[in-house]
């Protein structure tokens, strides 16, 4: 090879030596995958507020890229699971589960990682971020968002009615005489709205706990012996009877035009709404509305609080563990957290943001902030992974057995439906 061969060949190595230097520095740029859902309620600001959130963690982390991917969230779990038995999960996901969820192993374990970094969830995160996130004393997950149940009440109808607003402290007994007496179906007028009646009376209301009763062991595992026993028909027939004896709740026609929030009709005295409602009364109720904490099941009674938070994952098979466990520290961190309340998207997973932005003394907010730092429990359709299968078609019978088939013997409708729940979760579990 002669001289001028050999100075082109180094001329190229000279030039070509940066390139391989980039190269290898963009090598040392970890990219993570983070994948979340969009309800129907949501809005274009939650979007929005998932690429803001990654942009700003990127800008505080440069080593540290974030894709996102959003998803409907009608079987996102599903879609999930699929990529994981395909070896493709995403490094970070953002859904719920039931805590016994992590024996499936697909979950990494966070303890470890939180106790490397100094993390202590009891000292910044609400109750139920603890109990949602926890299993067996290890941490699966870090709180999205914190919300919690409490009674919206049209004040234009009660001032109608002559009729004082409810006040704190007030049972059960006091909530089903006020919506018999602001019930008038004459004029289209109903004592509460959706959710309480039926079986969400039972899942996804405050009346879930302050019935004097659980209808679900704390674990999940057990529903003979909770769903059939005495306390549990009289919940239950507290909660049917609004809909057939009391005739105080709203017909399925108001639902279909406005949803579960059929509070925004103005034709709904009381509905037990959460956090997740309160941005739609603020922008679209035609009326004068206020909130209260939910009835005690009596005078003598201490309220359970009805509270639940969404949670961020990691995969127990990501190739960026350290990378995932950064972006998951910083989502549940003050940043992230405030970030979210100011986009009025979620609702903080901790006091300390509420407190900054003066919530926990707002006349709405704050009424949501008390049941947050209140005793509470994990929802019933939250206890045990095998719910939605084995448990939630006994909640679904009981309501139309007796709302639609007309059936009156709770009693043994009750002691049926358990036997076939517990049933398929002993044969889940023991599978």
């Amino acid at each position: 090879m002669n001289k001028r061969i050999w100075i082109i060949v180094l001329l190229i190595v000279a030039m070509l030596a940066p390139l391989g230097a980039i190269q290898a520095q963009d090598q040392q740029v970890v990219t993570i995958t983070w994948w979340s859902t969009e309800r129907g309620r949501d809005t274009a600001a939650t979007r929005d507020l998932h690429f803001q959130l990654a942009r700003a963690f990127e800008d505080a982390n440069p080593k540290i890229r974030v894709a996102i991917s959003l998803f409907p969230s009608r079987a996102f779990n599903t879609r999930v699971a699929t990529a994981i038995a395909g070896n493709e999960g995403p490094d970070v996901w953002t859904t719920y589960y039931a805590a016994d969820i992590a024996t499936q192993g697909f979950l990494e374990d966070l303890t470890p990682y939180m106790e490397a970094s100094g993390f202590t969830p009891e000292e910044v995160w609400f109750p139920i971020g603890q109990l949602r996130t926890v299993y067996q004393d290890h941490y699966y997950g870090v709180p999205r968002d914190a919300s919690a149940g409490f009674i919206a009440y049209n004040k234009d109808l009660f001032d109608a009615a002559g009729v004082p607003y409810p006040q704190p402290g007030w049972t059960v007994a006091e909530y089903r005489a006020l919506a018999r007496q602001l019930t008038d179906r004459e004029k289209d007028q109903y004592g509460i709205g959706a959710i309480v009646g039926g079986e969400g009376c039972m899942l996804w209301s405050p009346f879930s706990f302050n019935l004097g009763t659980d209808v679900v062991s704390p674990d999940g595992r057990q529903v003979v012996g909770y769903f059939d026993t005495p306390a549990a028909a009289e919940a239950w027939r507290f909660c049917l009877e609004l809909v057939t004896e009391d005739q105080v709740a709203a017909p399925a026609e108001l639902q279909d035009q406005y949803g579960e929030l059929v509070f925004l009709s103005g034709k709904v005295a009381m509905q037990s709404i959460s956090n997740w409602e309160i941005p739609a009364l603020m922008e679209q109720a035609t009326f004068e509305w206020g909130v209260v904490e939910p009835p005690r099941d009596d005078e003598n009674s201490v309220g359970i609080a009805w509270t639940d938070a969404y949670a961020h994952y990691m995969w127990s098979g990501s190739r960026h563990k350290e990378a995932a466990w950064e972006f998951l520290k910083w989502l549940s961190g003050p940043e992230a957290q405030r970030m979210a309340a100011e986009a009025g998207v979620w609702p903080p997973n901790g006091p300390q943001i509420w407190q900054e932005l003066g919530w926990d003394k707002d006349p709405i907010l704050g009424v949501a902030y008390a049941e947050l730092m209140k005793e509470t429990r994990v929802a019933n359709y939250l206890r045990s992974q095998y719910f939605w299968d084995c448990v939630y078609p006994a909640f679904d019978n009981v309501r139309v057995r007796w709302i639609q088939n007309g059936e009156r013997d709770l009693e043994s409708m009750l002691a049926e439906e358990a036997a076939k729940a517990q049933f398929c979760l002993d044969d889940s579990y023991s599978e």
